[in-house]
């Protein structure tokens, strides 16, 4: 259940120990909010001017939290991570080596090893109706009761600039998707494109 792993995120982090590695650059103008919950950043990362990180979240060795990027816990962030300007990470499980590009929204999510998320890409996380997230696979359909629920984007999946992914959805493993596709379903692992028709006027 990978979204028990997004769920629990807060259980998982309750025996965290506040601690900024001596090795970690905090830039003038972010800001560090402990009032929820410890923050714990590894070596040689960057907290970047105008970040806003509340706790609980850890952070790993060698990430970048860019230029007035917002990270609120419980959040758990790996080595080599890369969070971009203006990006917004919140209840989030993301594994070592992702890259997520400027202006993205990644909410109660799990996002695995290596996948790349272009600017702007947004994970829903909330159903219009206010009905609690199903989540499928294949022809069986489970009810999480979780009224906030993203998605679980694999590993070396790669999402163009404005992909939107819906609640409860899968990317997955190593899949490529165009900009501006909606992902509103499980697509097979593979390469999704928009087409587009232009007329002249």
């Amino acid at each position: 259940m990978w979204w028990a792993d997004v769920r629990d995120l807060g259980a998982r982090l309750a025996g965290l120990t506040a601690r900024i590695d001596p090795a970690t650059t905090i830039e003038p103008g972010a800001m560090l909010d402990e009032s929820a919950g410890p923050i714990a950043i590894a070596a040689g990362t960057k907290i970047c001017g105008g970040a806003v990180l509340k706790g609980p979240l850890a952070i790993g060795a060698d990430c970048l939290i860019g230029n007035n990027a917002m990270v609120r816990g419980p959040t758990l962030i790996g080595d080599n991570v890369r969070i971009g300007y203006a990006a917004e990470v919140k209840q989030a499980l993301i594994a070592d080596g992702v890259s997520i590009g400027p202006m993205c929204f990644v909410a109660d999510s799990r996002v695995d090893a290596g996948a790349y998320l272009g600017a702007l890409v947004r994970t829903s996380n909330h159903r219009l109706d206010g009905q609690p997230i199903s989540v499928r696979d294949g022809d069986i359909v489970t009810d999480t009761g979780c009224e906030k629920l993203g998605c679980w984007i694999g590993a070396g999946a790669s999402l163009g600039i404005q992909v939107i992914v819906l609640p409860g959805r899968v990317v997955a493993p190593g899949s490529l998707f165009e900009p501006r596709v909606t992902v509103d379903r499980n697509y097979p692992a593979g390469r999704y494109r928009l087409k587009q028709t232009l007329e002249a006027a």
